[in-house]
């Protein structure tokens, strides 16, 4: 009777209780998956490149059509697969890369979790011809959102064509995504050029609407795979590293410290021939560099670690872009150390100027007249002074502390002179002000330009010699949508070839800057902005970096007149508490914190 209560009572109350915890169903698991594997197109395309590698193909083809929204085939000569193989590739969790779990610490394929093919074909239509090397026959395999609608035999040469259309058109959310087509293909591009560069021995070719944006015949030298893509002044500047420290094999180019761009994503590393993201390699590289370039600035890198797999662990990500090292102590010392020698014989101590203090004085040789600092700052004077001075910390009692200078015209700002070609000293009525010469050139040119540009009244100077620029397929592709943009700021650019572009004028403003650099950086700037965004955004991000090449730099001596005017323009404009990038322009010592620093107080 007991026993008959119990069913009675778990019936009914299962009966009143809807369960909370439900087993989701293949196809919305593989979705699912799907959003952390495949991101955009470029996801795609390199998901299945890296299949093509570990079937040890020696030729892979990528054709793409409107950027990988309809198309991307992916065309190889590997081993092929059987009709079995085919079909359970696309299975969860199906790999031929590994069969136990020791295998997960001795991965030394590109792919292994089995969760790519699935997921993309959960969210596209697929097509597959493939034939292994001694098959009579190849089969062809259609696929629509992630089930088998077609098998069958047919003819085909050795190796896999996979075929990917209509991405995400079973959800049409993840569209919107999407960035343009030039953004697209950009990042594709990106892909292939890490595959490239990773296996020089493979030949490559890209294109998109039947268009060949990249044809890297094989080779057997890295230096010349690296040429192809980059150009003979991008190779002119990296220098060749090597060393070998705790069995770790480390080679590859840095760039030298001169060359350097405004943004950090020029780090590009490879371990075991897997492009990887990893900080604590990152940080390695920027501690190598030091101070020999400025904090703003950051290196590029083609850097290549060889390391056993048994000490790394690649199973963090789906993506498999994430790494963790069983000692990154080791990994940090042998990178740094593998740059750091790289970079000594061209950058000795002995090259650097010494720190110098120009004093300046009313009867100093004048340059330009008040109210044109920025003009003056094309033709400096660069004669530097007698001796070395520096001022001394401030103690934590010190209002040390960006000024706001509301009334700065009521007062007689008298120049003092340079400290270290950097700053410059001002008596402000008693008090010590310290402006930094770069960052009020800046705020200047930013101001001057965007005024110019929102008049329609930017003045342009030809180029006695134009520059011609090396870019990358990835960057050409990209650059493409922001001309217009440019052209209106007064920059000319306009294509010279495959891959490369000339620029005819900049901005008058500019002065003698490298147009090339501000160009390479104003490609950075650009790069990763999200689709949609402003054109104000844009305009503000090119004209602050037109400011930034275009000012007077640390380390530049000023002439007292040429100081004068810069501080008399700070007054005019009305602005002068920061830089466009939020850095502080003048600095403040009260008489009062005088006296604390020199103990009166």
């Amino acid at each position: 009777m007991t026993n008959l209560f119990l069913i009675y009572h778990d019936f009914y109350v299962g009966a009143l209780m809807s369960p909370k915890i439900n087993i989701l169903p293949d196809t919305l698991i593989n979705k699912i998956a799907a959003g952390e594997v495949v991101e955009r197109p470029a996801s795609v395309v390199k998901e299945l490149v890296e299949n093509s590698i570990d079937a040890k193909a020696t030729e892979i083809f990528v054709d793409i059509i409107n950027a990988g929204r309809k198309l991307i085939r992916i065309s190889d000569n590997g081993e092929g697969m059987s009709r079995d193989d085919a079909l359970t590739a696309f299975e969860k969790h199906a790999t031929s890369k590994i069969n136990k779990e020791a295998d997960l610490f001795n991965i030394t394929t590109l792919g292994f979790r089995g969760e790519a093919l699935p997921s993309i074909a959960s969210i596209s239509k697929i097509r597959v011809v493939t034939k292994s090397d001694n098959a009579a026959t190849g089969y062809l395999i259609e696929l629509e959102d992630g089930k088998v609608k077609k098998v069958s035999e047919t003819g085909a040469a050795a190796g896999t064509v996979i075929e990917v259309s209509d991405l995400f058109y079973n959800t049409p959310a993840r569209l919107k995504f999407l960035k343009s087509d030039n953004t697209e293909m950009a990042h594709i591009t990106a892909v292939i050029n890490q595959q490239a560069i990773a296996n020089p021995h493979i030949h490559f070719r890209l294109t998109n609407n039947k268009k060949e944006l990249l044809n890297l015949s094989s080779t057997t030298d890295l230096y010349q795979r690296i040429y192809q893509i980059y150009g003979e002044d991008f190779m002119n500047n990296m220098l060749n590293i090597s060393g070998k420290e705790d069995g770790i094999n480390i080679y590859g180019f840095v760039s030298k410290p001169s060359f350097n761009r405004a943004e950090r994503n020029h780090i590009d590393i490879f371990l075991n021939k897997r492009y990887i993201k990893n900080n604590v390699i990152t940080r390695a590289v920027y501690d190598a560099y030091s101070t020999l370039i400025p904090k703003d600035r950051h290196p590029l890198t083609l850097l290549f670690i060889d390391i056993q797999p048994s000490i790394v662990d690649v199973n963090v990500h789906p993506t498999k872009r994430e790494v963790r090292f069983v000692n990154q102590t080791i990994v940090y010392e042998a990178v740094k150390k593998a740059v750091k020698e790289g970079l000594l014989p061209s950058h000795r101590r002995a090259d650097i100027p010494p720190v110098s203090y120009m004093v300046a004085s009313p009867d100093a040789d004048y340059g330009k007249q008040s109210g044109y600092a920025i003009e003056g700052a094309r033709a400096m004077d660069q004669e530097k002074g007698q001796g070395s001075w520096g001022m001394g910390h401030a103690t934590e009692e010190l209002s040390e502390q960006p000024m706001q200078i509301s009334h700065l015209a009521e007062h007689k700002i008298i120049p003092l002179g340079q400290i270290d070609n950097t700053y410059i000293a001002a008596d402000a009525g008693g008090e010590l002000w310290i402006i930094d010469q770069h960052a009020a050139y800046e705020r200047l040119l930013y101001e001057r330009l965007t005024q110019s540009y929102n008049s329609h009244a930017v003045q342009v100077q030809a180029l006695l010699i134009p520059e011609e620029v090396s870019l990358s397929t990835a960057e050409s592709i990209m650059i493409k949508d922001y001309i217009d943009v440019l052209m209106n700021i007064g920059i000319e650019i306009e294509e010279f070839g495959r891959d490369a572009y000339i620029i005819r004028s900049v901005p008058f403003l500019l002065g003698a800057g490298s147009a090339r650099q501000m160009l390479l950086d104003i490609i950075d700037s650009l790069t990763g902005l999200q689709k949609g965004v402003m054109k104000s955004e844009v305009v503000d991000k090119v004209i602050m970096l037109i400011a930034c090449h275009g000012s007077v730099r640390a380390n530049h001596g000023l002439t007292y007149k040429e100081m004068a005017a810069l501080i008399d323009d700070l007054i005019n404009l009305n602005i002068y508490e920061t830089c466009p990038h939020g850095r502080p322009i003048i600095i403040k010592f009260s008489k009062t914190d005088l006296e604390k620093m020199f103990k009166r107080r």
